[in-house]
């Protein structure tokens, strides 16, 4: 376990195994503002869209009721009114996660003040990570809710994805552990650090393999999607998760240099030569990464406009960039683009930090570029970083579930159209 000193401050006051706590538990939190807020302030049915229902009568025939566990989607769409249930639900294990999170926390600062009682505190943590792992992953028969979300967790671990009655159920996972790829990352520092190899530096190729874990369900996801459906557009997908392994393989080649340099090296500056050229590599893979994921954004998961004219050559483009049918008010739109933006290219604040070295200069941006991704993973603006991912993640679910929705508005409105024209 790290020792405290002046640059894990923050890890004193929260220590590693807490924050990760902490950031699933915000998680949970944001998860929790969602479905209150769409079902208070928007048109939108949350157990609609991920096809759930608290009603047995919601999953078959009516003349073949058959008891249901949560894992099937349902055949009757629920009514708007059990979200008020899938509220409470995630209030009440918000509120037990949050209670034991912070007996344990208390605890373990407790213990961690005297020396003779500190290898007490080493269980705590693996008490509030079983507790919580029980809370929101056991298949418990209490809830559909539960039955559902371990399902779907246990489907989309092994790269699978119901994309025909639950993608939206399952997308919103999937997509939702890209962003806790970081935590997830914590995690395996965390049993590193304080079970396995208390003196010994993390394994930069564990650290790689970990990070991209989430990326590899996508990417096995995309492909039986394409397998099912042989669309293109999972194909485009497939390579947009493609490109985020760019920047991990690139990021441990620059630690294996390190690493693996000779003081011959560092004297000669070849080593500096070669850590400009992996940085530079480093640099446009991001770039193409961040780009390409944020066209995506825009384009496809949120179903809006602003890039038509990159798709439409042969068509005269005329700007109009959101759609017709909208849940929200147009500057919501705007303003979820604009933060995606930001958030998506927030890495750019690393060139700062080399530049005004380099030119012995300390600006107001450099002292908070090196805040944000001058440390390591113990300090406070790498868990800035990761909470800014995981509020982008939020604003996005937004969005998703708007798009969905819209979609689903303008379907049945087709169908009824086209039971109109067949009995005429």
């Amino acid at each position: 376990m790290p020792e405290p000193g002046n640059t894990f401050l923050f890890n004193d006051l929260i220590p590693l195994p807490f924050r990760i706590l902490f950031l699933i538990q915000l998680g949970a939190t944001f998860w929790y503002l969602l479905v209150v807020i769409l079902y208070y302030l928007s048109p939108l049915n949350v157990l609609q869209l991920i096809n759930l229902s608290y009603s047995n009568h919601n999953y078959a025939e009516l003349d073949n009721i058959v008891p249901s566990t949560g894992e099937f989607a349902t055949t009757v769409p629920a009514d708007r009114e059990e979200n008020t249930r899938l509220i409470r639900g995630i209030y009440n294990d918000l509120k037990g996660i949050s209670i034991v999170n912070l007996i344990c926390w208390a605890a373990f600062k407790v213990l961690q003040r005297y020396e003779w009682l500190k290898y007490f505190s080493y269980p705590i943590p693996a008490i509030a990570f079983a507790f919580l792992f029980y809370r929101v992953f056991y298949k418990s028969t209490n809830t559909m809710g539960q039955v559902r979300i371990f399902t779907t967790i246990k489907r989309i671990l092994i790269g699978n994805i119901n994309s025909i009655s639950m993608r939206t159920n399952d997308i919103l996972i999937s997509d939702s552990l890209v962003s806790y790829a970081k935590v997830l990352n914590d995690f395996s520092l965390f049993m590193w650090t304080y079970y396995y190899a208390p003196n010994q530096d993390y394994d930069y190729k564990l650290e790689m393999f970990v990070l991209a874990i989430p990326t590899f369900i996508r990417i096995k996801q995309c492909y039986n999607e394409i397998q099912i459906t042989g669309q293109r557009s999972h194909l485009f997908n497939l390579i947009k998760y493609s490109t985020n392994l760019g920047p991990l393989i690139v990021n441990a080649l620059i630690k294996r240099t390190l690493i693996n340099s000779t003081d011959a090296e560092r004297k000669s500056g070849e080593l500096l030569n070669q850590l400009n050229t992996l940085n530079n590599y480093w640099y446009f893979f991001s770039a193409l990464n961040s780009t390409y994921s944020f066209i995506w954004d825009v384009k496809m998961d949120w179903s809006l406009g602003l890039f038509d004219f990159i798709f439409n050559i042969n068509h005269p483009y005329k700007f109009q960039p959101l759609r017709r049918n909208l849940a929200y008010k147009k500057p919501v739109y705007y303003l979820a683009i604009v933060v995606d933006f930001m958030l998506r290219f927030i890495w750019l604040l690393k060139i700062f930090i080399i530049k005004e070295e380099l030119e012995h200069k300390v600006t107001y941006l450099h002292l908070f570029s090196t805040f944000l991704f001058g440390y390591d993973a113990y300090s406070f603006g790498y868990t800035i970083v990761e909470l800014l991912e995981i509020y982008r993640r939020w604003l996005w679910c937004f969005l998703k579930l708007e798009s969905d929705w819209c979609k689903l508005s303008v379907e049945k409105v087709e169908d009824i159209e086209l039971s109109q024209i067949k009995q005429g």
